[in-house]
């Protein structure tokens, strides 16, 4: 019989696509979807979290009656995380590239003046301390007292970004790109933005000219192998990540990609040995930490898993997909309070990611929160309406909530959780598995308004006989 106080089993729907996913270069990444099933698995949130490690062939391949895969779960870009400076000329790049090598010349980085990299100097601060608006003006200042100051423009897109208007980031993203053409962390935006909004053959082609015009941007070079990784054009991001790497053997983004192309061919173990030579390299290269705890959760070490996701985040507070793996291994040993910390974060820095809002919806519920936990999966309805997990976790809320959500009887309660498992099971359709644990859900649910509706019958009429009683005694007293 089903619990009152279930916890979420739809992890490994929405919530647990960052934790298989193949990630961006650099420490902003993307996510696929996991498989899933929605019933005949146990569905304890614990072995839900061990359940994240599928095969690359099913990854590509999903099952006929698999859910539809959700929006794409993705990092926005880290504001200071790519910004190679220095002096053009010397023969040693950041990038690993010579100015003697082949491919054109790297197009020289505007230094901003005094006043706009003093602006940008406080807009960061201020983003750094949640005051978007004033960093929003102070972005906005800095290009105003410089319009090459391209940094800014880029600021300005994540800022909007993290606001919820990716349409206005990629304005931004396009603006930074003009005033410096090989600005990867403006690609990136980009990237980033239209990987999360369909599949990724059009981030390929976005990336691709830009990447192909730069060819000494090793950077640039990254982010389109990753996303030819993406679009399952594995041969062609292998390529790609080895002619960046002919450049400069220790250019760790690009043995990333190619870790990760390992990884998309089931090639684990020589995966696994690219990373250890790109720690090896860059200890504090956050994304090699969070391609090592996804394979420990494959493998089932779930301490190493957690370890590795926490240091991930210490090293790139910013890294959205990594605070969404780490919140549900927090979620998965009962950890709510660490967990809400992680997707509160999330959300912030990813509103308009589907997953996000109901990961955080999840840990409101797993609180008794009621009315947070509301407010967020109907944020995520607005966002998606055919959105099946949201109705799944509507309904369970509904049938935890007994009488302590305002303005609702245990009955209204109970009576919105059969509503809300009923548009589940009508979106699910031909996905829906014959032992779906709404089923059994539904029966207890229906249990439940049997006894309830007895006992409120019961209190009546024992009210009514209380009544009676009392009327009688009245009537006897005025006898006497």
């Amino acid at each position: 019989m089903a619990g009152r106080n279930h916890k979420p089993w739809h992890i490994g729907l929405l919530a647990l696509a960052a934790a298989v996913s193949f990630s961006a270069c650099g420490s902003d990444t993307t996510a696929e979807s996991a498989d899933a099933t929605s019933g005949g698995e146990d569905l304890s949130m614990t072995k839900m979290a061990k359940k994240v490690g599928k095969s690359t062939e099913a990854e590509a391949k999903p099952a006929a009656n698999a859910p539809a895969k959700p929006i794409l779960t993705q990092n926005v870009p880290k504001l200071t995380s790519v910004s190679p400076e220095g002096d053009k000329s010397s023969a040693q790049m950041n990038w690993g590239a010579t100015e003697a090598e082949s491919g054109a010349p790297l197009p020289a980085r505007p230094k901003p003046n005094a006043n706009a990299a003093a602006a940008y100097k406080d807009g960061v601060a201020a983003m750094s301390a949640g005051q978007l608006d004033v960093a929003k003006q102070q972005f906005t200042k800095a290009i105003n007292a410089d319009s090459k100051a391209y940094e800014a423009e880029y600021a300005l897109g994540v800022l909007a970004d993290r606001q919820g208007q990716p349409d206005e980031a990629l304005q931004h993203y396009t603006r930074a790109l003009r005033i410096q053409p090989d600005y990867e962390a403006a690609a990136r935006g980009s990237v980033n933005i239209l990987l999360r909004r369909g599949p990724p053959d059009a981030a390929v082609r976005y990336v691709e000219p830009i990447a192909k015009q730069w060819q000494r941007n090793l950077y640039l070079q990254a982010i389109w192998a990753d996303a030819l990784v993406r679009a399952n054009r594995v041969d062609e991001a292998e390529q790609v990540a080895r002619g960046a790497l002919r450049r400069d053997e220790r250019f760790v983004p690009a043995i990333v990609s190619l870790a990760k192309a390992s990884q998309w061919r089931g090639r684990n173990e020589l995966g696994d040995s690219m990373l250890e030579q790109a720690h090896d390299i860059d200890a504090n290269y956050a994304e090699v930490y969070f391609l090592q705890a996804k394979r420990a959760q494959e493998k089932g070490e779930l301490a190493q898993a957690l370890a590795a996701y926490r240091k991930a985040v210490e090293l790139n507070p910013d890294y959205a997909e990594a605070r969404m793996a780490l919140g549900i291994q927090y979620m998965a040993s009962g950890n709510y309070n660490e967990a809400l910390t992680q997707f509160e974060a999330e959300v912030k820095l990813v509103p308009t990611m589907v997953a996000a809002h109901l990961n955080l919806g999840d840990v409101y519920r797993a609180l008794k929160r009621w009315q947070d936990a509301k407010k967020e999966f109907d944020k995520a309805l607005r966002m998606q309406d055919q959105l099946p997990e949201a109705h799944f976790d509507l309904a369970l809320m509904y049938m935890s909530v007994g009488n302590e959500f305002q303005g609702l009887t245990e009955l209204d309660a109970l009576g919105r959780s059969l509503t809300e498992f009923n548009t589940y099971r009508s979106q699910m359709g031909g996905r829906l598995q014959p032992n779906d644990p709404s089923i059994a859900y539904m029966a207890d649910i229906q249990r439940r308004i049997d006894r309830e509706k007895k006992r409120i019958e019961r209190e009546k009429a024992n009210a009514e006989k209380e009544a009676q009683r009392k009327a009688r005694e009245a009537a006897g007293g005025e006898k006497k």
